[in-house]
């Protein structure tokens, strides 16, 4: 039988059920792709520039400096760095600390590899990326890399910066510039592969092609340059550059603006989007055909009521029943009782 209320009740339960597939589907957009990168690390190279860039997600940025005894960094080379975030960035707050002091026993051949300098980061960074705060790691060590032994510094990304002291204070020795001078513009260029430069993640038209990751210097002097050149003898030569040029700084802005494509972590969230669409799918066609365990049993009762109603509609007609059958009946109540006795 049909019941329209019941139809009611129904679809007023199916649109509840879209209602909160809706908002699941919202939150998991939301939040799922910021979850899954922060928890397994798969941010592009980009995207940690960002948050480097923009203020929206972290106002403060606290640039960490730890170092082996003896290799402090230079009050000019923290300065400059300071400054060049400040320019660059929209960080409200920046901060300069000289954390800890590595004893210079603890590498006694003064030879450093992979393991080495992620050893001492792990040892001795005291701050990390938290609430509306984001590090800039620098670690000063004596001696040389294992790989190349002529590298200033290192840019490990995405937060790390190492600085060779003792090859910086060797290239200058014999020249005219002070050590400062060098380690300013190892200590931005470095600052420069952290902010993605030169085509790191994006295609840079001034890319050095025969040094991957610098800048040709097309138009003008750069700090993102492939190398530091150094004059010895009375050669009376300018400090190495130490900030952006044009092009560099058209990256940074390409790079602030640039948006993420479609990549592993949306292939999860949209599976996660489409299940959830699915399971509204099943539950809406379960409460559209669901019935009740009784619904057939009431079908059937009412089916064999239908006589008493025939019955009831003939005395409203006129008929009446006869007292014959009246009597019979007490007759036949009388029978039953006599043939009881008898027994």
């Amino acid at each position: 039988m049909f019941n329209p209320m019941s139809l009611r009740k129904k679809y007023g339960l199916v649109a509840v059920v879209w209602i909160v597939i809706l908002v699941a589907i919202l939150v998991t957009n939301s939040f799922l792709p910021p979850l899954v990168k922060e928890n397994f690390e798969l941010y592009e190279p980009y995207e940690y520039s960002q948050m480097y860039l923009e203020n929206e997600s972290y106002r403060e940025l606290i640039i960490e400096y730890d170092h082996v005894q003896g290799r402090e960094p230079s009050r000019e080379a923290m300065d400059l760095l300071e400054k060049r975030v400040e320019e660059y960035t929209s960080k409200e707050v920046v901060v300069s600390k000289i954390d800890e002091t590595i004893p210079f026993t603890e590498n006694l051949n003064k030879i450093y590899d992979e393991d080495d300098i992620s050893d001492y980061q792990d040892r001795y960074r005291s701050h990390q990326r938290e609430d509306e705060t984001i590090v800039i790691h620098v670690l000063y060590l004596d001696g040389v890399w294992k790989e190349n032994e002529r590298a200033l510094g290192l840019a490990r990304r995405p937060s790390s910066i190492v600085i060779f002291k003792d090859v910086i204070n060797s290239l200058v020795l014999d020249s005219n510039l002070g050590s400062e001078d060098v380690e300013q513009a190892v200590l931005v260029h470095e600052f420069g592969h952290l902010l993605s430069l030169v085509g790191v993640g994006y295609e840079s038209e001034h890319e050095d092609l025969n040094n991957p990751h610098h800048c040709d210097e097309s138009e003008g002097d750069c700090v993102m340059a492939a190398s530091v050149e150094v004059k010895g003898g009375d050669y009376d030569q300018e400090a190495p550059p130490n900030d952006f040029c044009h092009l560099c700084r058209n990256d940074l802005e390409y790079i602030r603006g640039k948006e993420e494509p479609f990549g592993f972590v949306y292939m999860i969230t949209y599976a996660v989007m489409a299940g959830e669409v699915m399971i509204g799918a099943v539950m809406s066609v379960t409460v559209i055909f669901w019935k009740k365990r009784g619904d057939t049993k009431k079908n059937t009762t009412d089916h064999y009521e239908l006589p008493p109603y025939e019955v009831k509609d003939r005395h409203i007609e006129g008929e009446e029943i006869p007292r014959r059958e009246a009597c019979d009946h007490t007759d036949y109540d009388h029978y039953d009782q006599d043939e009881y006795e008898r027994m």
